[in-house]
């Protein structure tokens, strides 16, 4: 009798000889061989809807186009108390989604429900309450005509949302295809709302925090992590909370981190005092400094340690590509070059000099919306700050709205993702059979 092990490493063996000699007489399915996949991006002011489209081969990377692309307003958060209400929100998108695609697609495309930060900052008992109602409708034939199963739903981790944009971005800039090295790959970082987010290849060995993928029959070994609360805004509401914590008994604050002649009211649990701008650039980066500082040496296992004692191995010379709230901040401050090199320096110099203005000069004069005007000035002290704390250089990132033309969506990595791990099971269930 064959041992398990032995088992395995001959199943392995076939596996290579049958990749290389007898690709074409896999069969291809789809119709026309294109196939079809679903992304419901549920973010937590809206779910996107992306269907994308590509061609089913096990030759190279598949060509991903999107085929169709809708965002449904509110979250799904914001029916949290009502499971009928989340029941309709997830029939009407159906609805939707029956409209794009011809009926004899349906039953072969596959649908995926992901949530993302939105969800993860919820209590346990409601994301429960939110994804029992969506798996409700999801997993009824009778309802979803789509090929789901009910793994398919679920609330991502960080690492993972940072995993699929990082194989969005190499996937854009033609690293998968071309089998380049993994020292040509691109990190990400990408500064969202709620979260902050890093991935990229390290050249040294990946001892926390690693997430692999493994895309055309290669694996690779991504570092990822998801800084929760981190996010801009998360962070401009802990500075409000840190400033009324060292200021107990104060009902007016002076906030260094928003514009002189801005006025905002901050809460602490049930206490609200007035916030006024203070335009203190010095001051506000010391306390955007307190919670970026790095561990102690002694706290801090594995090493080394980049915020906190979050370990993360060096970064060293790679270079790293950043997008969405980052982009349109240095657009707005005028300081990316044409290939869109974000100078740090250049942009802690400009937003300390703005931080300077008034709330009325940046409104009026500078064209800063009013609701951003004070925000810019802390996001752009925050932004070179959290990149050093991360350990990138000066002339290592760049930024831009979309890559190649396309948007920079981690649902893209995600279907990427979803379509190489089928095909690897496809692939194991056919040499089962032999």
């Amino acid at each position: 009798m064959i041992s398990a092990n032995l088992r395995n490493y001959l199943l392995s063996f076939i596996f290579v000889i049958f990749v290389v000699n007898e690709v074409a007489a896999l069969p291809l399915s789809g119709v026309d061989n294109r196939k079809f996949g679903i992304i419901l991006d549920a973010g937590s002011s809206s779910t996107k809807l992306r269907i994308y489209t590509w061609e089913d081969t096990i030759e190279s990377v598949p060509k991903f186009d999107e085929y169709f692309y809708k965002k449904v307003k509110p979250g799904i958060s914001s029916f949290h108390e009502d499971a009928d209400e989340i029941s309709v929100y997830i029939r009407n998108i159906l609805a939707i989604l029956k409209v794009e695609l011809v009926e004899e697609l349906w039953s072969s495309t596959p649908l995926y429900f992901m949530a993302t930060a939105g969800l993860r900052l919820l209590d346990e008992e409601t994301t429960s309450s939110i994804m029992s109602a969506v798996q409700e409708v999801l997993l009824n034939i009778d309802e979803n005509p789509f090929q789901f199963e009910e793994e398919n739903a679920h609330i991502l981790a960080g690492e993972e949302e940072a995993l699929f944009a990082w194989l969005t971005v190499n996937y854009l800039n033609d690293f998968f295809a071309a089998k380049r090295p993994a020292s040509e790959s691109l990190g990400l970082i990408e500064l969202g709302g709620g979260s902050a987010q890093i991935a990229f290849i390290p050249d040294d060995p990946i001892y926390a925090g690693k997430m692999p993928a493994t895309i055309a029959g290669k694996e690779y070994g991504v570092y990822c992590h998801s800084y929760l609360s981190y996010g801009a805004t998360l962070m401009s509401e802990r500075i409000t909370e840190l400033l009324i914590q060292e200021n107990k008994h104060a009902n007016v604050i002076i906030n260094p981190c928003m514009l002189k002649g801005d006025s905002r009211n901050g809460t602490l649990g049930n206490k609200m005092v007035a916030m006024i701008g203070g335009g203190n650039a010095s001051l506000c980066e010391d306390l955007l400094k307190y919670y970026l500082a790095p561990a102690e040496a002694d706290m801090c296992s594995p090493k080394p340690c980049s915020i906190g004692q979050v370990y993360q191995p060096s970064v060293k010379n790679r270079k790293f590509f950043t997008f969405g709230l980052i982009y349109y901040l240095a657009k707005d401050f005028n300081i990316l070059t044409k290939p869109g090199i974000l100078n740090l320096k250049q942009m802690q110099n400009t937003v300390r000099e703005y931080c300077e203005k008034s709330y009325e000069h940046a409104t009026t004069v500078l064209g800063m919306s009013e609701e951003y005007a004070s925000r810019n000035c802390q996001d752009g002290l925050y932004i070179p700050l959290l990149f050093s704390a991360v350990g990138l250089d000066i002339d290592n990132v760049f930024a831009a709205k979309d890559m190649q033309g396309s948007s920079v969506a981690w649902s893209l990595g995600g279907i990427l993702y979803e379509e190489e791990r089928n095909r690897y099971q496809e692939l194991t269930s056919q040499l089962m059979e032999l």
